[in-house]
């Protein structure tokens, strides 16, 4: 029997690149889509916007985790051809993301954005209490990131269709789905957070399970040039769900970063 072959990553352009306009980068979670980030580029029209397809996009068979995600993501970026003025990362992505900032990764640009990352604070132990919250967390995920997915589909689809799709969701994503995550969050704890130089804008929800106000704080705080927006009505896909709120908070943090670098007008390093 043949093994699968993993799906290498690739680039996907989100609409025709604006003359001047920095090159912004998009980074999807796990089982989410690079095409979720059309409804905040869409808003964004100054922005050139690109998004990685990455190997953990949804139905993928998650042979990629034989390979560290940092390194996928990495290999995204050389796909580019250039470094990216900005990046703009969610979830599982932002992770990756976050850990190629730590090890001082130059494919990483000088700014960047973090949307509702995995982390772990430090004197949160891993309990089996944890592991099983983090659980229905991460099935909760499953359930929001099809139907945020569907986006006008859903209102003209039967209700007991739509959870029919959501439980065969969650049960294709199966162990392999949530161990991957997990063991990500787990991580993030250890993360030399004090070795990232970039301007960071860590973006986080009062509504989302996976990452609190108070862990989003440490987060922010323990990297030098962090900043922390939190969005009280912001859940896990804020920026799918509420693209124009988001795209306003991602364009003061990009404004104030272009003129602390030198750059007023724009990202460009």
């Amino acid at each position: 029997m043949t093994t699968p072959a993993v799906t290498i990553p690739a680039v996907r352009q989100l609409r025709p690149p604006t003359p001047g306009g920095p090159l912004v980068a998009f980074v999807h979670g796990l089982e989410d889509s690079w095409e979720s980030w059309l409804p905040l580029s869409n808003v964004l029209p100054e922005w050139s916007p690109v998004a990685l397809d990455l190997p953990w996009r949804p139905g993928n068979d998650y042979l990629w985790r034989r390979r560290p995600s940092p390194a996928w993501l990495a290999d995204g970026f050389d796909l580019l051809g250039r470094r990216p003025d900005l990046v703009v990362a969610h979830s599982f992505g932002a992770n990756a993301l976050l850990e190629l900032l730590c090890a001082g990764d130059r494919r990483v640009p000088e700014t960047v954005i973090l949307i509702c990352p995995l982390y772990r604070p430090p004197d949160v132990a891993v309990t089996w209490r944890v592991f099983e919250r983090a659980r229905r967390s991460f099935e909760q995920h499953i359930h929001d990131s099809l139907r945020s997915r569907l986006g006008p589909r859903l209102r003209n689809m039967d209700a007991e269709v739509v959870e029919r799709m959501i439980a065969k969701a969650v049960d294709r994503v199966g162990p392999s789905g949530f161990l991957a995550v997990f063991d990500q969050f787990c991580a993030s704890a250890s993360l030399r957070l004090d070795q990232v130089t970039a301007r960071v804008l860590v973006l986080a929800g009062g509504s989302d399970p996976t990452l609190s106000p108070a862990a989003a704080r440490i987060l922010a705080d323990g990297m030098p040039n962090a900043v922390l927006s939190v969005g009280d009505s912001y859940d896990h896909f804020c920026y799918a769900r509420q693209p124009e709120d988001v795209a306003s908070r991602l364009r003061a943090f990009v404004d104030v970063a272009s003129v602390v670098s030198g750059h007023p007008e724009g990202v460009a390093t």
